[in-house]
């Protein structure tokens, strides 16, 4: 009976060790945001209106020193994101605020002017675009003239086809890094527009309106990139020659 006992109280024992160890992982887990096993949607994408905007080659600049007007100059960025200017040479402006790029410069007219006071004007906007392909009537590239939404894009692109998902479509937008990430918007929830329908675009973001029954979204995605003019992956567009089916998030079925 003893003997039956001290087994009995082992295994007792290694019971309450086990759900102390589960409970553990379980609770480790959830702090972690690993809870579940699909990956996180990346929530409401940043509006670009409340932004600063951000300087970008092929933009022409107006730079005016304050005290020194026979240093203004006009100039364009070019393609490397860098400007040449008479008194300080070259200046990197490429994803610079206004203010950030009135700031370096001042700094860098410390070395030959005593108070190198500037005010910079955006004269004239580089040309942006995103493109819109998938199950829309008229896929191809649009013009991104003032703050343009998803829904928007999607609207100048024809609208959803009867074939596409009306629910759910894919961004890929360029990262930080130059790669491209795949985001999943839902644009209706109980029939109404949720905010990330009404996300404002980046250049060179590219919306894709899949099929509405697909069983594999990113090997769609990635198939329908394959498939694409060549001529539309020039220039910005470039960065979406290395996505991949395994880069980045993983998207479900609708």
């Amino acid at each position: 009976m003893k003997i039956f006992s001290s087994a009995a109280a082992i295994s007792l024992l290694a019971i309450t060790v086990l759900q102390a160890v589960g409970q553990n992982i379980v609770s480790t887990t959830a702090q972690n945001g690993l809870r579940s096993a699909a990956p996180a949607v990346p929530k409401l994408l940043p509006a670009r209106d409340k932004e600063f905007y951000r300087l970008r080659p092929g933009d022409v600049i107006d730079i005016r020193f304050f005290f020194n007007p026979e240093l203004n100059e006009q100039v364009q960025i070019r393609p490397d994101g860098r400007i040449s200017l008479q008194l300080i040479g070259e200046v990197d402006m490429a994803e610079s605020s206004i203010e950030d790029a009135a700031a370096r410069i001042e700094q860098l007219a410390m070395k030959e002017l005593k108070t190198p006071r500037i005010s910079i004007q955006v004269k004239s906007y580089a040309e942006q675009k995103a493109y819109v392909t998938g199950e829309v009537y008229h896929p191809g590239l649009i013009n991104l003239v003032g703050a343009v939404s998803v829904t928007t894009a999607i609207s100048e692109a024809g609208g959803i086809k009867p074939t596409g998902s009306h629910k759910s479509v894919i961004l890929i937008r360029k990262g930080d890094d130059g790669s491209p990430i795949k985001y999943k918007l839902d644009l209706e929830h109980d029939g109404k527009f949720t905010e990330q329908a009404t996300a404002l675009l980046k250049p060179f973001d590219v919306i894709m309106v899949p099929e509405t029954k697909i069983q594999y979204v990113n090997r769609w995605v990635d198939q329908y990139i394959k498939q694409m003019n060549p001529v539309n992956l020039a220039f910005g567009f470039t960065y979406l020659r290395t996505l991949d089916g395994n880069h980045q998030s993983t998207l479900f079925p609708f």
